[in-house]
Parts: structure tokens; C-alpha cells; sequence
């Protein structure tokens, strides 16, 4: 395991860390300055923020996306240093339950990255860089906005400046979450004991897999908000797909490796209680005083195996299912928080 001097964090984190308040207060202050930078650009190019649509009060499509890249930047300061604090949490509270993580991922969410997994990451950045000029110029050009570095306003620069930045942020994250989900996988399969009495101990690892996803749940909610915005709509839904899909993987890939653990302990363990059902029955079936005392033996071997036959087979507790439900509503409610951003302009504007 690489020590804690050879470590760091990244800047998102050391930025969050380095003030005083909590990660979604950071996140939301850095979420409005830039947000107001961009009324900022606008007033100084002379562009309007809400306009008439049939008689109807609404934020230009340039002020809808500029708010939706400003939720993102909240997003990415935010969510990701919360997950990180609360499934270190989460690590400490298995370990005292038996369940201890590999060395390697304890020290990565105690003390940050490798030096490698930084320049891995590094390029992945430079990757989503170029593919948010692609992005830019080809996909996102609302009102018209223009490639070419002589023709663009202050507005441009910012547009331009912005998603180049987003683009590099969710391929940098891609690369760590690659990390991540291998590290957590490897937590699982080398020496998970299995308590079939007790699947409860197991329900952190669920929860921590559910952080794991909500970044990119909320990332590709706050995208399709987007979509309120642009005309074109199809690439929009190529980048959620790809982020519903990260979304999925960091989830189900470990509950499905836990989910088959279980499965396979509870049927070895049925097979052994079974066979030593079958060998009570026979004793007992025989009679005379040898029935007498293996009668409570059979009793008690029944009881467990009806226990072990209905004990659950994946590790999440009710808050989990109801927290992953919540998750799917995510893209719902971002259309309905459209809604209602429409309303309070028409309210404000009467």
C-alpha cells in the first residue's frame, strides 16, 4: 500500500476541504458566483436573461444552460466530496463489524490518489477537453453561438470555458470511477465472510455503492435539464445515457458480486443442513432412546434451515431501496423543478 505522503487529493477535494463550511454550501456559493458571472458576461454583452415565449415569461436558452452549468459545477464539488466522507464513515463502521476493506481503497478514500491514478486521470481530462470543443462546436451552439476565437463575445468565452471545463471534470471522475469500483470489487471478493443469520452487517456495502452512483445520477438529471434549453436533443441524450450507464455499473457491479456471494453461501449451507437433516430424520424415524435425543437436534436444525432459506440475498436494507427509488425519480423531478422555475418567473414578472 502506497503511504499517506506519497497521496493527494485532488483539487476538487483539497478546494472543498480548504473552507470552512460544509461541501453543499461550498459547492452551492461556488454554484452563484459562477452563475453570476455569467449575468455578469450577459448584461456586459447586452443579452437578455428572461424573455417573452408565447406571451410567457421564460429564461433565455443561453441563462437555462448557463444555470444548469453552474448546478453541475455544484455537483461536482459537492456530491463527490460528500460520498467520499460518508463511505470512509461507512468503511470504519464495517471494519468493526469484521468486514475491513482493502488497504489500498482505505488509504485512497483517508488520503487521495496515487500519484498515477492523478496522471491517468490527467489524460482522461485532456480527453474530455478535446471532446468538449467537439461538443461545442458541433452540438452546443445555442442562438447561434460562434466557433471561430475572432468572432466570439464574452458570453462565448464563458460558454466555451465552461464546458471544456464540465467535459474534463466528468472524464477525470471516469477515471477514477474506474478505480474505484475495481478496488470495491476486489474489497468483496478477497475473504467477504458471510453471515447468513445476520445479512444485515452486509447492508454498508450497499449503501456505499449507492453513493457511488448518486454523482452521476444527479449529473445526468441536471443534463437533462439541459435539454429544456437546446434544440437539438439527440447528442444531450447520448451524454445522459453514457452517464445513466456509469450510474448503473458503479451500483450493480458489486451488488451483483455480493448478491452471488450470498447465493452460494446459502446454498452450500442449505446442502450441509439438509444432509444433516436427512441423518436426524433417520435416527429419530428409528426410535427407542436415540429418537428421544436427537428429537430436539431435528427441531433445531428445521428452524435454521427454514432461517437460512429465508434469509435475503442482496445487502440493502429498506432506506437503501427506498434512497435508490428516490435516485430513479431524480430525472422526473428535474422536469418539474423546470415547472416550477417557469412559475416563479411568471409570478415575478406580472
Amino acid at each position: 500500500m502506497s503511504g499517506a505522503g506519497q497521496r493527494s487529493f485532488g483539487w476538487e477535494t483539497r478546494f472543498v476541504q480548504s473552507v470552512p463550511l460544509n461541501p453543499f454550501w461550498t459547492g452551492a456559493i461556488v454554484a452563484t458566483l459562477i452563475f453570476a458571472s455569467y449575468l455578469s458576461c450577459a448584461a456586459w454583452n447586452d443579452l437578455a436573461v428572461i424573455v417573452e415565449i408565447d406571451g410567457d415569461p421564460a429564461l433565455s436558452s443561453d441563462t437555462w444552460t448557463a444555470l444548469c452549468m453552474a448546478l453541475l459545477c455544484w455537483c461536482i464539488l459537492s456530491i463527490g466530496e460528500y460520498s467520499r466522507r460518508a463511505n470512509l464513515a461507512e468503511v470504519r463502521s464495517l471494519a468493526r463489524l469484521g468486514i475491513h476493506a482493502d488497504g489500498e481503497r482505505l488509504a485512497t478514500l483517508e488520503f487521495g490518489s496515487t500519484r498515477a491514478s492523478h496522471l491517468r486521470a490527467t489524460a482522461f481530462g485532456l480527453l474530455g477537453a478535446v471532446l468538449g470543443i467537439l461538443f461545442y462546436a458541433l452540438v452546443y451552439r445555442p442562438s447561434g453561438h460562434p466557433v471561430l476565437p475572432g468572432d466570439m463575445t464574452l458570453t462565448n468565452v464563458w460558454f466555451l470555458v465552461l464546458t471544456l471545463g464540465l467535459f474534463a471534470e466528468i472524464f477525470r471522475s471516469l477515471s477514477f470511477l474506474r478505480l474505484h469500483t475495481n478496488a470495491f470489487i476486489r474489497d468483496i471478493d478477497d475473504g467477504l465472510e458471510i453471515d447468513l443469520l445476520d445479512i444485515s452487517k452486509l447492508d454498508g456495502l450497499g449503501r456505499i455503492a449507492l453513493r457511488g452512483a448518486l454523482p452521476w445520477f444527479v449529473t445526468g438529471t441536471i443534463v437533462l435539464l439541459l435539454l429544456l434549453g437546446q434544440n437539438s436533443t439527440e447528442y444531450f441524450l447520448l451524454l445522459v445515457a453514457g452517464l445513466a450507464a456509469s450510474a448503473t455499473t458503479v451500483f450493480v457491479l458489486p451488488m451483483l458480486r455480493v448478491h452471488r456471494l450470498i447465493d452460494a453461501a446459502k446454498k452450500s449451507e442449505l446442502v450441509r443442513l439438509r444432509r444433516a437433516v436427512a441423518d436426524a430424520r433417520d435416527l429419530f424415524e428409528r426410535g427407542g432412546g436415540e429418537a428421544d435425543r436427537v428429537a430436539a437436534r431435528l427441531a433445531a436444525l428445521l428452524a435454521l434451515e427454514a432461517r437460512v432459506e429465508s434469509a435475503r440475498e442482496w445487502p440493502l436494507d429498506i432506506s437503501t431501496m427506498v434512497r435508490f427509488a428516490l435516485y430513479l425519480a431524480l430525472p422526473l423531478g428535474s422536469w418539474l423543478g423546470g415547472a416550477v422555475v417557469e412559475r416563479v418567473l411568471d409570478i415575478l414578472t406580472r
